[in-house]
């Protein structure tokens, strides 16, 4: 058993009577390495009772009744300090008031962290975020109804791909569910949950989607800036998907949260919605020039200017929560999506077009033209050059066979 760095004291707290009564809160006195701090029970009693239940010698039903609480909590409190690897005041207090019990066995249940996790995440409106959360978890009590930290090691990490493929769920997805698992981890590592040795993602890599991303090349980019929609909604899909190719391919989310404070002069301004409540890049800008056409779009199918806080586009006009705000996107996004897909059948273009490819094909043509890679990275919002890289996509023919005839003129 390891060396005790904490204690735990119950103490009768004078201080804070009840107004018109002698009962007073009970509550724990608790130390861990030297830091200390007490934990209210919401129990009350008289001195007289308090004393009777802590010399453990009989007395009435309320003071056997307030023995067993105490004795509840106490053994809850040793319970959890025990086995938590590194204590800490906020860990403790989380789980002592938490109704989960996260050792239920002699094991540290990954559940109640997921849930933290999730609950932390929705405070910050991050609602895509948490749904992935919510679907990885679910993911993993489908192939062992009961999962513990310690459990988790190569083996299982492996059994539990193999379960999922086997199901017909996408190599990308259980990566996705894979790399939330990691974060609880990290998560459960940092505030002292578990030990680092139980970490199982040292040596195992969970590895990237090999699919190539969608992307338009020039001659179809032509085909559909062309192209004159035959209804409103399609003039209006149109226009989104050049929007955001001439943004630098902004992601549709980003431009549905876009103010009119953002723009500043000539240029458009903004933090991308996934990343900003991260540490890695939540503080950096994206700055557009805003094209003649950015700005048709704008006068198009844009609010009209007035308050700086007003949303540019009407797309989440009139919506309060976050969760509504997100439905409304994802709605607005699906009936845009299906309009491009009926124009690119239309305009015969091979790939599937959508509002993501605006995204992928504004980084391949930079790449295409000759653009650094630090470039595209950059007007992209990405913190790692290997996601840039992602998203380019290879060399068309006719470029190639155009570098090709080249690599002899010495």
């Amino acid at each position: 058993m390891k060396a005790k760095h904490y204690s735990i004291n119950v103490h009768w707290d004078k201080r804070y009577p009840k107004a018109g009564t002698g009962l007073c809160p009970v509550q724990l006195a608790v130390s861990i390495s030297g830091l200390q701090f007490k934990v209210s029970l919401r129990l009350y009693s008289t001195k007289a009772d308090y004393e009777k239940a802590m010399s453990g010698k009989g007395g009435s039903e309320e003071v056997k009744e307030l023995r067993k609480h105490i004795t509840e909590y106490t053994t809850k409190a040793e319970h959890i300090l025990e086995r938590l690897p590194n204590p800490t005041r906020e860990t403790f207090q989380r789980l002592f008031k938490s109704e989960t019990d996260l050792f239920a066995s002699q094991k540290t249940d990954i559940s109640f962290l997921f849930e933290e996790y999730i609950s932390h995440v929705r405070s910050e409106d991050r609602i895509k975020t948490a749904q992935n959360l919510e679907w990885s978890l679910k993911s993993f009590k489908r192939y062992k109804t009961r999962i513990c930290f310690e459990d988790i090691n190569e083996a299982w990490l492996n059994g539990y791909k193999q379960f999922m493929l086997k199901n017909g769920t996408s190599a990308t997805t259980v990566q996705i569910y894979l790399r939330n698992l990691r974060t609880i981890f990290n998560v459960a590592i940092k505030q002292g949950y578990i030990s680092e040795k139980h970490y199982p993602f040292r040596s195992y890599t969970i590895g990237t989607s090999a699919k190539s991303k969608s992307v338009l090349y020039a001659a179809d980019l032509k085909k559909l800036w062309e192209y004159d929609g035959t209804t409103l909604r399609e003039r209006r899909a149109k226009d989104y998907f050049f929007f955001l190719y001439l943004c630098n391919g902004m992601n549709f989310k980003d431009c549905c949260y876009l103010k009119f404070k953002n723009i500043k002069g000539d240029t458009l301004s903004f933090v991308r919605e996934k990343t900003k409540n991260t540490n890695t890049v939540a503080d950096k800008q994206i700055t557009v020039y805003l094209h003649d056409e950015i700005k048709n779009i704008i006068i198009k199918w844009g609010n009209k200017p007035g308050n700086p806080d007003d949303y540019i586009f009407p797309i989440l006009n009139g919506y309060k929560t976050a969760a509504d705000k997100e439905r409304r996107r994802m709605k607005v996004q699906r009936e845009i999506n299906d309009k491009l897909k009926v124009i690119g059948v239309k305009l015969g273009i091979e790939e599937k077009v959508i509002l993501a490819v605006s995204r992928h094909s504004f980084a391949t043509h930079l790449m295409v033209s000759g653009t650094p890679i630090e470039i595209i990275k950059s007007s992209l919002g990405h913190a790692s050059s290997k996601t840039t890289e992602h998203y380019i996509k290879s060399i068309p023919t006719d470029k190639a066979r155009e570098i090709s005839s080249t690599l002899l003129n010495f």
